[in-house]
């Protein structure tokens, strides 16, 4: 939804799966980074994910802007924890963070559809 979005407002949109970039050097290819991902449980990472997050522990992200957006489970205490942390990894290796992270419970339903316009056009 969110890459329809940019695409409907004339921006190149380039989609890579996660866990398919080679190093975690390529996520500063880009003017403008978004990475999405679910939270696993309490606030952690998915399995998936944890050597990239590895990667960017050891990145100078040079003020690099990303934006962030998941979903996660609201019965945990820490709904969407996984992007708090990464919002603070990205700010803690020297990356920007453009605007809050865009938190969805679950998969995305034609009802947070709304939230996801908001959202990309505050970008």
């Amino acid at each position: 939804m969110i890459a329809e979005e940019l695409k409907g407002q004339n921006h190149d949109v380039f989609l890579e799966d996660f866990m398919s970039v080679q190093s975690a050097s390529e996520l500063l290819n880009y003017d403008l980074t978004f990475i999405g991902m679910y939270t696993w449980g309490d606030g952690d990472y998915s399995d998936e994910c944890l050597d990239m997050i590895e990667e960017i522990e050891q990145l100078d992200l040079e003020k690099h802007p990303f934006v962030i957006f998941g979903s996660g489970n609201t019965s945990y205490s820490e709904f969407c924890g996984a992007l708090d942390q990464l919002q603070r990894l990205i700010e803690e290796q020297g990356g920007t963070v453009v605007g809050d992270p865009l938190k969805i419970e679950f998969n995305p339903e034609p009802a947070d559809e709304a939230d996801i316009k908001r959202f990309v056009s505050k970008l």
